[in-house]
Parts: C-alpha cells; structure tokens; sequence
C-alpha cells in the first residue's frame, strides 16, 4: 500500500491530490492501493474509472475511490452521478458517499466490508436475488427526478457523432444497425415515454452481493431519468437466453405481462447492445489502456445486436408499441 507522497502514475498523482484535498486531517497516515483492474471482456468493468482502496489510517482499507475516465467525460454528468449515489445510499441501496467533486470526476466510498462480492449472472438469475433487485430498482424509481432526462437513442447518437470513422473499425453492416436505431427511437417516442429516475446500468458487474442476502448498487454513471422499461430490457437481455425466461420478469415488475411492455424491453435490449458496442469503440480509440480488449467485447455486442434485428418477428415488437 502506497501513501502519500509516493506516487509514481498520473493517476496516483490524481488520486493522492483528492484524497488530499478530502481528508486533510488524515494525510499523514493515508494508504491507498488499486482495488480492481480493468477488464473489458467478458465483463466491461473498471474500464472507464481507475479505483482505489484507501485507509485512512494507513492499515485498514475501509474507503473506495473512484476516478472517472476522461475518455468519456463528455457522456458522464458526474453531478447527476454524485446524486444518484447519495440518495441511494439514503435508502440503504449502495455504499455511502464519503465525498466527491463533480468537475474532477471524483467519488470516495465507504467500502463495503467483509462478504461482499461482485454478482455475476448465475447469482442474479435466482427468483430470490432477481426480486430483491426489481424491488430496489422500483424504490429508486419511486422518486425525484435526478435531472437528467435520457434515452439510449440520444446516447447511440451522441457516440455516433463522436467516433472517428477513419480509425474505428466499425463493422460492415453498422451502417443497417444504426438504421434500425433511429426506426425503433421513433416507435418509441410515438409510443411515448414515461422516464423515472434509475440507476441506469443493471449489469451484474455494478450489483454486489454481501452477508445474508444483502445487495447494493455501484457505479451511477449512467443514472437518469430514463424509461424503467429500458433498464428492465437490458436486465432481462443479460439475465436470461430466451424471451420464455424474460416474461416471468416483466410480471415481477409491473404485477402483470404486457405484449406492449415486453416488446417496449425487447427493442431496449437490442439499442443496449449497439449503444455499448459504440462505446467500446469509442473506448478503443481513446483510452490509453491499450492492453483491453474493447474489441472484443464490441464485436460481441454488435453480434447479439444484429441476432436480434435479423430475428423473424422483431419489426413486431415495433408494431406493437
């Protein structure tokens, strides 16, 4: 464990000049280390923010930091992130918030103590865990508006717009991919959208499972005011290989199974799937952690993508709004 003073990366620079300036009565004594390391596939985690753990009193690290990427900077509202953070904190569905700065891209947690771990599918795909984390998603949702009204349609295109096309390689068929986008975002606006704050990212890499059943959420970077629909559809996709084991969840949430609702998910999960592949290109392109594999995870997001539009029935789901 390093302590201040002993930075040797621009990022420990980075890191050691907020915790400087969060806990000044403890610089003396401050140690931090890296607490997770990035990896784009199978799992896109830690790949947009470096972390550390960090003891306050040089022994025991009970406190998370969190440094997003600049990379992304411009798709982040770090200030919405901070808020979504604490209120979920409030209702005892994350890590409390020990501080943070929004311009500097900057969040220190308490971390979560013994017992915890990252979930992975196996473990959210129990009738128990799945129902623990609707409910939390609906008391997120029951709120205030966090402020930031989003879609995955204005996010696709805002990367759109960002990728360089001359050094991207983009697949070949992105351009009937991108296509597609813009007929589903305009079945859904004239479907109409009713958008609830939400944490945003329901992946099983921002979802920790601890003691005794307990769950909290992580990494609000893409909280919103979004669809509920949307972050359910996307649920639903990594959770599950077939729309019969997809059904069940829509019923979970809402009390009943809706042919609307479900295609509302389904048209969702395949925007989800392109809008990350864009981003990990975007990624590719930008970060200077040229050892991940944002390829590869890309390439695999454009496949489930294109599975679903070349799927008999999709242009349904349109239909059917």
């Amino acid at each position: 464990m390093k302590h201040l003073g002993q930075a040797q990366t621009a990022e420990e620079l980075r890191a050691e000049s907020v915790l400087a300036g969060l806990l000044p009565a403890d610089a003396e004594t401050l140690g931090y280390e890296v607490a997770m390391h990035p990896v784009a596939s199978p799992s896109y985690q830690a790949v947009e923010s470096t972390t550390y753990y960090v003891a306050p009193n040089g022994t025991e690290a009970n406190l998370f930091l969190r440094l997003g990427a600049a990379e992304v900077a411009e798709l982040v509202d770090h200030g919405v992130a901070l808020v979504a953070a604490r209120r979920a904190a409030d209702l005892g569905l994350a890590p409390a918030v020990i501080g943070g700065d929004a311009a500097a891209r900057t969040m220190l947690l308490a971390r979560l103590g013994a017992g915890w771990k990252v979930a992975k599918i196996d473990d959210l795909i129990t009738p128990d865990a799945v129902s623990h984390l609707v409910t939390m998603q609906k008391t997120i949702a029951a709120g205030a508006p966090f402020g930031r009204p989003w879609s995955v349609f204005e996010g696709i295109e805002a990367i759109w717009a960002l990728l360089p096309r001359s050094s991207v390689p983009l697949p070949d068929d992105a351009d009937w991919m991108h296509a597609w986008m813009m007929k589903m975002a305009e079945a859904i606006d004239a479907a109409g959208v009713d958008r609830r704050p939400a944490h945003g990212d329901p992946h099983s890499s921002n979802v920790m499972l601890g003691p005794n059943g307990a769950m909290a959420l992580v990494d609000f970077d893409m909280a919103g005011d979004i669809d509920p629909y949307y972050q359910l559809g996307v649920q639903m996709n990594e959770l599950y290989q077939f729309e019969s084991q997809m059904k069940p969840l829509l019923e979970l949430h809402d009390g009943r199974f809706s042919e609307t609702a479900f295609s509302r998910c389904r048209i969702y999960a395949a925007a989800d799937d392109f809008y990350w592949a864009l981003r990990s290109l975007l990624m590719a392109s930008r970060s200077p952690l040229q050892g991940v594999e944002f390829l590869k995870y890309a390439g695999w997001r454009f496949l489930r993508c294109r599975m679903a539009l070349g799927k008999p029935g999709f242009e349904e789901f349109l239909r059917t709004l």
